[in-house]
Formats: structure tokens, C-alpha cells, sequence
């Protein structure tokens, strides 16, 4: 299934354009990043993706998964798709989890959700298993605990494993590495580089060309508008664009990708 945005174009309700004429795609197995500064559409395009920019903004062109454009499906069809079919983890991970319900609880329920009812202990032997792929060792203990006694880095990981539990075609990551250490950031990338060649898609959203190296294909933007797009490779070691450049000497990146 792949995930595919034409000529998209995002303003605000009252006029002013947030993105425009913005067109990708994220080809089964592959990650696409979009790559951009603070303010340059980004959150807003994966919002748009998810259907949750509400009435305040309007949207031209497509949005389409599997050939059929989510803009214009009913509201019982989307309900079908997000959270099982295409998945978000948006920026911020400490207001992600209820602070007053354990882990295990609001892991469990998201897994229910979509899936058929097993068994507390089956769900939790699930959970642990991500939890350990995730760099995450001391399942038993995490799953028992409440969000405010983890690390900012654990419950972003977590918010990940939520987004992943009931296996997504398509992932959509906002920031997703951004309270997580230099170390762990590599190995997240690395098993998001697994997933891609176990057959998910992912859109990965990043200010961070470190962690865009790992991907496919690199989409860069600028004040709501395509800069470059095409294959990691040739982006980073042969930008076109000073925009590139920019980026790519702010962040010290070598030319070549992992």
C-alpha cells in the first residue's frame, strides 16, 4: 500500500497559505523524510495526512492511500484506517499517555482497539517483545509503571511502540527522535530501516538530516514549499539547491548515507 500527496495545498480558513502545491510519495517499504526548518509546513502536512487539521485551515488537491483519496471518504471509513492501516506519532510524547493509568493499560486497550481479544498475558508477552526491539530491556517493570516515572526518551519510544503495536501499512512519524540520545536515535532508526524491509511505508518528519540519511527517498522544505526531492543519495552528496546545502552544513552531515 503506498501513501500518495498531489498538488496539496494548505491555507488558513481566513486566507494565507501554510503549504503549497506539495506532491510525494511514500512507495511500499520505503521511508520518505520531509526535511525542514521550525515553521515550514511540516507538522501541518502530516496532520493534513491524519485528517486532524480540523475547520480552521482549507485543503486542495489529494491525499490518497491505496488509490483512494482520503479527503473525500466518509468519517466511518477514516475510523477504519487510522490507527491500523496508517498510524501517527505526532512531536510531543509527554502529553501522549493518560499520566494517572499505567503503561500496560493504555497499550493494552490501543492494541484492542483493532484487534481481535486475547489474553492480558498474551497482550503483555506482545508489548514486552516490542518493548526489547525498542531498546527497552526492563518490560515488566516500565509496562507496570505510569508515564510521569519515565524519561522523556522511554516514553517517546513508547509512543512509537503504541503507533506500531497493531502493525501499520503506513507510518507517519512527526519529530519522533527529538527527546531520544544520539545512541538510541541511531538504533531507532535502524529497526524503522527493518520495518521499511518487513513491508511497512513510512513518512518520517524530521528537522534532522542525520536521522533523514537513513531513508529512501528526502523531500526538503522550505516556507510551505518543495525545495528538493529524490533519492537520499543523490540529495545528500549532490544537492541541488542552497537550501540543501544549508542544511547539510548546519548539521555537519558527510555526503554519503548510512
Amino acid at each position: 500500500m503506498s501513501l500518495e500527496v498531489k498538488d496539496l495545498t494548505i491555507s488558513f480558513a481566513e486566507g494565507g497559505a501554510v503549504t503549497e502545491n506539495i506532491s510525494f510519495q511514500v512507495k511500499p517499504g520505503n521511508m520518505l523524510s520531509i526535511v525542514g526548518g521550525s515553521g515550514a509546513g511540516k507538522t501541518t502536512i502530516c496532520r493534513a495526512i491524519m485528517g486532524l487539521l480540523g475547520t480552521t485551515y482549507k485543503i486542495k488537491g489529494g491525499i490518497f492511500y491505496n488509490r483512494t483519496n482520503l479527503l473525500e471518504m466518509s468519517h466511518t471509513m477514516l475510523e477504519q484506517i487510522y490507527g491500523k492501516d496508517i498510524c501517527f506519532i505526532a512531536q510531543n510524547p509527554m502529553t501522549a499517555f493518560n499520566p494517572s493509568i499505567k503503561l500496560e493499560k493504555q497499550l493494552r486497550k490501543t492494541y484492542l482497539q483493532h484487534q481481535k481479544r486475547i489474553s492480558k498475558r498474551d497482550i503483555r508477552d506482545i508489548l514486552i517483545d516490542m518493548l526489547q526491539r525498542f531498546g527497552l530491556e526492563d518490560g515488566e517493570r516500565i509496562l507496570r509503571g505510569y508515564p510521569f516515572e519515565m524519561s522523556g526518551g522511554m516514553l517517546q519510544r513508547l509512543m512509537i511502540i503504541a503507533a506500531l503495536i497493531n502493525k501499520p501499512k503506513i507510518l507517519v512519524a512527526d519529530e519522533a527522535t527529538t527527546a531520544i540520545d544520539a545512541c538510541n536515535r541511531k538504533e531507532l532508526m535502524e529497526q524503522l530501516r527493518c520495518l521499511c524491509e518487513e513491508g511497512m511505508s513510512i513518512l518520517f518528519v524530521t528537522h534532522d538530516l542525520k536521522a533523514a540519511s537513513y531513508s529512501n527517498q528526502i523531500f526538503i522544505l522550505d516556507k510551505g514549499k518543495m525545495v528538493e526531492y529524490g533519492e537520499t543519495k543523490t540529495v545528500l552528496s549532490n544537492p541541488r539547491e542552497k537550501y540543501t546545502e544549508y542544511l547539510l552544513n548546519s548539521c555537519h552531515l558527510e555526503r554519503k548515507v548510512v
